[in-house]
């Protein structure tokens, strides 16, 4: 415990010492084992220095087997400086140690209580020894140089070379480790699935083990709310059939929409993506919850491809190592910044301090960034497209001369100058509040129904910019066809009126005002009269005495206050009928915000959310829960003959998970 370890000790000035580890699990050991009065003292170099009772012990490190996923254990090779003595010291997972066991030794009393440490959700860990000759060290230490020098298959080399030490070791006994949940994991989860968010859970511990977190962070139901199938076996045969029963059984309880979620161990899940990846691909679109335990980096990485390849959007957080290629392998990487390190965090999109603000990433972040982007990519197409039209309907005119409405500087800040501004202050709008969102996650269906950005809403603003083309252009001709005007007056007339509607469109489309959005908007219409009064100014810019000749025109005023009408007037009043007499549940959250908005808790949201529930239930792949009874279905296990007992202890409540948690959420193209 205090020596098989990459632990770095820290002793302050008043001569406490502090331990440094990339691994919690290592830096526990570590502290326990000072408890037990062996305290890690100090490393220098290839020495350590222990302190058992006052008594300072010296040991030589001689060599380091790393862990891996591969291998699932980690052993140092140390010479006792007091005696010359050396010795073989390995810990890591029972599946990995107890193979390596000498077969004189009794590990029953080991096993079972690695049996029951699981059972409580505690993480386990073995802990073996054996002495070495000096002779039987000297000859591995060569093929050991060799292999770590090698340039190809290095890894394996390693691990081969490494298994040929380890092995007749005696069990020392084994260790339990309680690694404490997180606050807010299990609310975290609960909203996230209101939110028609499916869950994954991908984790290196036991089996016992992550079924009972899992049950502590609400990530399953107990039975009889829930059911959990087991995939296991020990040859492809009884994989199989496992797999046939469980995929029977999962399309069964679809049709009942029961809490139904399957657990599959990293061996199976190596068969089962060789030979029934198709199976497991239809098994992965019916689940809504899945564990998968004893998985490996790229295991995990291997699932979240799966889900891409299913057209799901994944979601990967995680907070180790372990979980940087699942990371980013995912359309979005969120990495958990805490005591396993940063390299998680390093290789996210998003880094988080803790698990619980996922929740507020999602529904708030993540939907307000869909809403805003939705509205800029939109609103940029409408205001290009609303100037080419009036172009076109002006090269008719002007018999497809090829003659240009607009001089080429208006051209020019159009866009750069009297357009930009106002619509990057959409960044600022807010459709509903934070609380409302945190209160009612069920709005998170529009965003994954795309209902802010589609075909038909693009369709949608293609028809609007034609229609204020239209009025614009006609409008102008019209009200100047009387008039003895230069073109660049009329350009001017019809580049104002675009300005104008598009002020107003963004003043229709914004859900929020602030201060700085009402300066963006009616700041930018003053400051297009500027900057063309300037301009006017100089006599080579082409337009020059233009704006001050038309401003003092009556007809001018006249006609940009009929392209408002005649624009925005359909508009407005197509918005209002929906707003009124078709709204949908977030209209329906905007009218109570407006009508209560100091309201902490209202009691009025209950009927609206029910209808918004009811609204947007077709939206989602998954279901809510039936209220229908539960069908008694035996845990599927390895065999036939296999009954149902051996899921009975899996399904105790008891209080101990950890914070590791590795997730992945995903959502169907349909939904």
């Amino acid at each position: 415990m205090a020596i098989c370890n990459t632990v770095v000790p820290i002793k302050s000035a008043s001569g406490s010492i502090s331990y440094k580890s990339q691994s919690q699990d290592e830096d526990a050991l570590v502290n326990a084992a000072s408890c037990l009065h062996m305290v890690l003292t100090s490393k220098t170099g290839n020495f350590l220095d222990m302190n058992f009772n006052g008594l300072v012990l010296r040991y030589e490190i001689l060599d380091t087997l790393e862990f891996t996923s591969d291998r699932k254990c980690m052993s140092v090779v140390v010479r006792d400086c007091q005696n010359g003595r050396i010795m073989l010291l390995s810990k890591g997972a029972d599946e990995a140690i107890f193979p390596c066991i000498s077969s004189e030794q009794q590990v029953r009393p080991v096993v079972e209580a690695v049996e029951h440490f699981a059972q409580l959700g505690l993480r386990t860990l073995c802990l073996a020894w054996r002495d070495l000759k000096e002779d039987e060290y000297r000859d591995w230490s060569i093929m050991y140089k060799e292999a770590s020098s090698s340039l190809i298959d290095r890894e394996w080399k390693v691990a081969e070379v490494c298994q040929q030490l380890e092995h007749n070791l005696e069990l020392l006994g084994a260790t339990a480790i309680e690694d404490r949940l997180q606050d807010g994991v299990p609310e975290t989860i609960e909203t996230l699935r209101k939110a028609g968010i499916n869950f994954w859970m991908l984790t290196g511990d036991k089996q016992n083990t992550a079924i009972q977190i899992a049950l502590l962070c609400n990530f399953i139901s107990p039975e009889p709310e829930g059911q959990l199938l087991l995939i296991q076996g020990k040859n492809l045969d009884e994989v199989s059939r496992s797999l046939e029963r469980v995929l029977l059984t999962m399309r069964i309880s679809s049709t009942e929409h029961k809490d139904v979620a399957f657990i599959v161990d990293g061996w199976t899940l190596e068969i089962i993506l060789k030979h029934h990846y198709e199976a497991f691909t239809d098994l992965a679109m019916l689940s809504r919850t899945a564990i998968c335990c004893r998985v490996t980096p790229s295991q995990k990485a291997q699932l979240v491809e799966l889900l891409k390849a299913c057209d799901y959007r994944t979601l990967a957080i995680g907070d180790g190592g372990n979980d940087v290629r699942m990371i980013q392998e995912a359309h979005i990487g969120v990495g958990i910044s805490g005591r396993e390190g940063l390299q998680a965090a390093r290789a996210a999109d998003f880094s988080i301090g803790k698990f619980r603000f996922l929740k507020r990433l999602i529904l708030v972040h993540g939907r307000y960034s869909y809403n805003r982007t939705a509205f800029l990519s939109q609103y940029s197409f409408y205001k290009s497209l609303l100037i080419c039209f009036i172009q076109i309907f002006f090269s008719f005119v002007s018999g497809v001369s090829g003659t240009s409405l607009f001089n080429s500087f208006s051209l020019m800040a159009y866009n750069v100058f009297y357009t930009s501004v106002p619509v990057l202050m959409s960044v600022l709008d807010k459709d509903l509040s934070e609380r409302t969102v945190m209160q009612h996650p069920q709005i998170l269906f529009y965003c994954q129904a795309g209902r802010l950005l589609n075909p038909s809403t693009f369709a949608g603003w293609f028809g609007r910019s034609l229609f204020h083309a239209a009025v614009v252009f006609l409008v102008t001709i019209h009200a100047y066809s009387n008039e003895k005007s230069e073109m660049e007056e009329l350009s001017m007339v019809a580049l104002s009126g675009c300005i104008w509607l598009q002020a107003f469109v963004i003043t229709l489309e914004t859900n929020s005002f602030t201060i700085l959005q009402h300066a963006a908007i009616w700041g930018n219409l003053i400051a297009f009269y500027v900057i063309n009064f300037i301009v006017s100014t100089i006599p080579w810019a082409g337009m020059y005495t233009i704006m001050f000749r038309v401003c003092k025109q009556p007809a001018y005023w006249l006609t940009m206050l009929a392209i408002i009408i005649l624009g925005m007037g359909p508009i407005t009043a197509l918005k209002y009928f929906r707003y009124t007499y078709r709204s949908s549940a977030i209209n329906i959250l905007q009218q109570l915000e407006r009508s209560q908005p100091n309201t902490h808790s209202n009691p009025n949201l209950e009927a609206p959310i029910k209808n918004m529930e009811r609204e947007v239930s077709p939206l989602s792949v998954t279901h809510p829960k039936s209220s229908k009874a539960s069908v008694y279905e035996p845990l599927l296990c390895e065999s036939p003959s296999t009954k149902r007992a051996a899921g009975v202890a899996a399904f105790d409540f008891l209080q101990a998970s950890p914070s590791r948690l590795s997730i992945i959420y995903s959502r169907s193209k349909n939904n």
